[in-house]
């Protein structure tokens, strides 16, 4: 069990440590423009190291047993989202406190952008749900809880790939 363990502490310290590098280097370029390869760098290239990571958790530990490979790549999940977490509220709060405001902006003019029929009082109550998600708590149950998604989607698709491979 020792060796599962410093598994996901491995793959899950090192996915959290990209997590942090990423988001920091978009803070730092302030890279929120949507285009094509600011996406790729910081939406989908973060689900491709966990897949990564995941996988490779998974591979190294050499189990057959597909709840013992599940429980390996939740291992990684729960690690890479606590630290996530823990990053993006302390983020949120002490090195970008405005972040999230110019963040709520970007989505509130995407919004409008898209829907040119919205009215104003739809454009509000959207203005006054994006202010209510500001909290450091609310942040950091939607980090974790989406964070775990991925993490449990990615654990199932690699388990159940290893155990299909390996079923010889």
């Amino acid at each position: 069990m020792k060796k599962h363990q410093k598994l996901m502490l491995r793959y899950g310290g090192l996915m959290g440590i990209a997590s942090i590098t990423l988001t920091m280097l978009q803070y730092s370029l302030d890279s929120y423009n949507g285009k094509p390869l600011t996406v790729f760098l910081f939406g989908i290239l973060p689900i491709l190291l966990l897949a990564l990571c995941i996988f490779l958790g998974i591979y190294q530990s050499k189990e057959r047993s597909f709840r013992q490979m599940m429980k390996i790549g939740l291992g990684i999940s729960i690690l890479f989202a606590v630290i996530t977490a823990i990053f993006w509220v302390v983020f949120i709060n002490y090195i970008a406190p405005t972040h999230l405001d110019m963040f709520n902006n970007l989505q509130l003019e995407a919004y409008i952008a898209q829907h040119p029929e919205a009215d104003a009082q739809e454009i509000e109550k959207l203005r006054t749900t994006l202010e209510g998600n500001k909290s450091s708590w609310i942040q950091f149950n939607q980090s974790i809880a989406s964070n775990m998604l991925f993490g449990l989607i990615l654990s199932l698709l690699a388990s159940s790939f290893f155990k299909i491979f390996n079923r010889n």
